[in-house]
């Protein structure tokens, strides 16, 4: 998708602030109107925002209920319809869908932030999250998911691929990392 800058959004305190891997996953996602969408851990609702304007039917979920409020203000602020819950992960998400989208903590780090805390090389919460996707995921579908070069990447590949096919769709060159934009298809 591209970066519609008509969007409008609010950060409440307490909520991840839309930063480039926000950005980087809203150009690596293809979703056609009409399509069912998932935006987890949807934060302020970015890649939410951008789906509903891109004509999808959109759900979106936060573990955070300062987020989940967050996103509900800023899609009637943009005027766009989207589902928002507050759910674990999959705990409170019953469905399947064509397109899921997911910005995780994905850095090696523990006790600082749960928006970007990803536990031992930073694969936690990915992890559990590609556990559980399959069962929500449409045979077509497809997970857009953001990783770090901080990321253990490769032990998440590597534990998926009977699962899944994995695809860096966009890269973005910070000056401490690079971050990954995946396409994950189920594999044939």
């Amino acid at each position: 998708m591209e970066i519609d800058s008509s969007i409008k959004i609010d950060v409440k305190e307490g909520v991840y602030n839309p930063a480039e891997d926000s950005y980087l996953l809203v150009k690596a996602v293809i979703a056609k109107a009409g399509e069912k969408t998932l935006d987890m851990g949807c934060g302020s609702g970015i890649v939410a925002l951008h789906l509903a304007k891109n004509k999808c039917v959109v759900t979106a979920c936060d573990i955070n209920k300062k987020a989940v409020e967050n996103t509900r203000i800023n899609a009637e602020k943009n005027h766009l319809k989207i589902k928002v819950l507050e759910s674990d992960l999959f705990s409170n998400i019953k469905e399947k869908f064509d397109v899921i989208t997911f910005n995780p903590p994905y850095l090696p780090t523990r006790g600082e932030s749960p928006a970007w805390d990803g536990g031992d090389g930073g694969v936690e919460t990915i992890e559990r999250f590609l556990q559980d996707a399959v069962n929500h995921l449409h045979p077509n579908g497809g997970v857009y998911l953001v990783m770090s070069s901080l990321t253990d990447r490769e032990k998440v590949v590597k534990n998926f691929s009977n699962v899944y096919d994995f695809k860096v769709k966009k890269v973005e060159n910070l000056f401490f990392e690079k971050l990954f934009a995946y396409e994950i298809t189920l594999r044939k």
